[in-house]
């Protein structure tokens, strides 16, 4: 199965309050301190701001055919989950995990490419040949 602009669009969309949850971390851990209500919601409606602005922006670009996702397209959200994932090694999805996810192989003619792993219309982890897996977590 080919992953889509729009199964990505979905995802994005579905995955915001996670994604607001580990800038919020991120932040906190930066500050040394916990935040307050005001900087939390701050964080959410710019990470809200920003996810719509990228969709809105992939949105545009799709034609009639919703299409698969070109090499630059893949390359974006492997680098993406690699940035905000973290590194587990070869064991880094459990075997009865697999059974729930699609593997979206890279548009490469490489034939052992990146390969990125798909849950339930998002996306979990990018695995690079013997180096291992890279997962987001929520």
């Amino acid at each position: 199965m080919n992953m889509t602009i729009t199964d990505i669009t979905e995802g994005m969309n579905s995955s915001h309050e996670g994604y607001a949850d580990l800038v919020a971390d991120s932040v906190s851990f930066s500050l040394g301190r916990p935040l307050s209500s005001e900087e939390y919601t701050q964080i959410y409606n710019i990470t809200e701001h920003a996810i719509s602005n990228a969709v809105q922006k992939l949105e545009n670009s799709e034609s009639v055919d919703d299409k698969p996702l070109t090499q630059e397209q893949f390359n974006d959200l492997a680098d993406y989950i690699c940035r905000w994932g973290v590194f587990t090694g070869p064991g880094g999805i459990q075997g009865h995990e697999f059974q729930a996810l699609t593997v979206i192989d890279e548009p490469t003619e490489e034939p052992e490419g990146r390969r990125i792993y798909v849950g339930v219309r998002y996306p979990l982890a990018v695995y690079d040949f013997d180096i291992g897996f890279t997962v987001l977590r929520s």
